[in-house]
Order: C-alpha cells, then structure tokens, then sequence
C-alpha cells in the first residue's frame, strides 16, 4: 500500500480498498441536539456526544469536510450480547458475548439499528423524534479522529497502532473484546482494527470539490462502504481515510458495525 495521498486500488473477492475522487451528493438531515437534558434519554447503549465541527480528509487531495449537525455515537462496536438481545440471533464466526458482532451484513446491521430504535422507543429510553442508524463515512470520518489532524487518532504512523487497535499485528487471528485498547481523544473504542464497521454511504469516488458539507454518499449503488481496518488486515489499512465496499447482502468475519443516535 502506497502512502496515504497516493492510495492505490485493492480489489478483494468480495469489495474494493478505494481512494478516488468524483462527483456525490451531500445531505444530512440530522439536526444538533443535547437529549441528554431529558429524562427520556437513557439509551441501551454507551454513547458519546459529537458536536459538530470540520476535518480534514487526506487522499489524493486536502479537503475540508463540514459536519453541521451533532449526533451521538457508540463508545463500542456493537457486541454480540447486544445484538442477540434484540435480534434473537448472533450471526458470528468468533463466538463471546463481549466480542464485536461480525458476520453480519449491511442490511442485517440496518435490521438492528430498526429494532433498537423500536425497542428504546417503548422502553421510554429515547425521544420519539430519535433513531439508531449507522454512521456516515464523514461522520465515521470525523468521530474517528477526534479532532486529530493525522492519518490516525493517534499520529500518522501505523507502527504507533499496537496500543489503539487490533489488527494482524497483534490481534492473534481472531476479533478481541471491545474496549480494551486505549480510547480516542473522545473516548471512542476501536475505531482502528478489530472489526471493519459499516456505514450509510454507497460507494463512490470522493468529489473534487474543495469543501464538503455533510456529504451522504450518492443516493443509490451497488456497494456499500465500511471503515476502520479489522483484526485481519495490517494497520495502515485502518487509517481514517481507508475505505472498503460490499454488498448489501454479504457479510464476513471482519465487518461489524457501530450505532449512531440521532434526530429525525
């Protein structure tokens, strides 16, 4: 793999490792909120709150992306236990209740993050006018840095990734329980390695416009994208800008997912 502004295109059997840049839509009606002030807010799930703010996304280009609107985001990746106390299934190769669930597809996470809102909704756990999602990939982007200028949320060199994530180094071929690497500087757990997580977008090429505000993807496609590299890849493969695709439809054990709340 070449150097983070250069980076080339790596085809798997299943999706690709891309860093183009073209034409995309930008859209997000996600407004900014503090329901931690209600006394409906009491998720079932550890969330953080993102303000909003801007980054600086580095491929073959600088560019500034804008998040206008806060959102909360999972501490963890979604965990087996949590995931089979909703579903009534758990769909992953590596078997533990604190491990990420994996295996999973794109439209099973979206299946969750449906039943969770349902479920929290009528446990008067959340506001009527909230929901779980998936991330965008600017906002997976952004939470993942956490406000750090560099290839990853701690520096630029993957050499300094064994205290921050599990990747192939040092991940002894198998996910590892959330939370046990040290958090972002917003106190977020693995955003780099142990499982690669999905995101809203379908695939396309970055646009190459100068600035973008709360880009959503194209509003159709064939693949969807997921970010943050996994126990089975390298470390420079779970840098910020790294992005892999998949069908809707397939899964494998290295693809795993983190929740969003936000307003409607």
């Amino acid at each position: 793999m070449s150097s983070l502004s250069d980076i080339p295109l790596l085809i798997f059997c299943f999706g690709l490792l891309v860093g183009c840049d073209s034409g995309q839509t930008s859209v997000r009606p996600n407004p900014p909120a503090d329901p931690s002030k209600s006394e409906t807010f009491t998720p079932s799930v550890r969330l953080k709150p993102i303000k909003p703010g801007q980054f600086e996304r580095v491929t073959s280009r600088r560019q500034q992306v804008a998040i206008t609107r806060g959102f909360w985001i999972g501490v963890n990746e979604v965990t087996q236990l949590e995931y089979e106390s909703v579903m009534g299934s758990n769909p992953s190769f590596f078997k533990g209740p604190n491990l990420p669930v994996e295996k999973v597809s794109y439209l099973q996470a979206l299946a969750y993050c449906h039943a969770i809102t349902a479920s929290d909704r009528k446990a008067g756990r959340i506001p009527a006018d909230m929901a779980y999602r998936l991330p965008t990939e600017a906002e997976w982007e952004y939470a993942c840095l956490a406000g750090a200028d560099t290839a990853f949320s701690f520096g630029d060199s993957p050499e300094a990734a064994e205290d921050h994530a599990w990747t192939t180094e040092t991940a002894e071929d198998k996910t590892q329980p959330v939370g046990q690497k040290k958090p972002n500087a917003w106190g977020l757990h693995d955003m780099h390695g142990n499982v690669w997580e999905w995101c809203t977008d379908w695939f396309a090429p970055h646009p190459a416009v100068g600035q973008l505000v709360d880009p959503a993807g194209p509003p159709n496609g064939e693949r969807k994208m997921f970010k943050g590299g996994s126990w089975y890849h390298e470390a420079k493969f779970s840098r910020s800008t790294s992005r892999f695709v998949m069908e809707p439809l397939m899964s494998i054990n290295y693809v795993g997912f983190r929740l969003v709340l936000a307003k409607l």
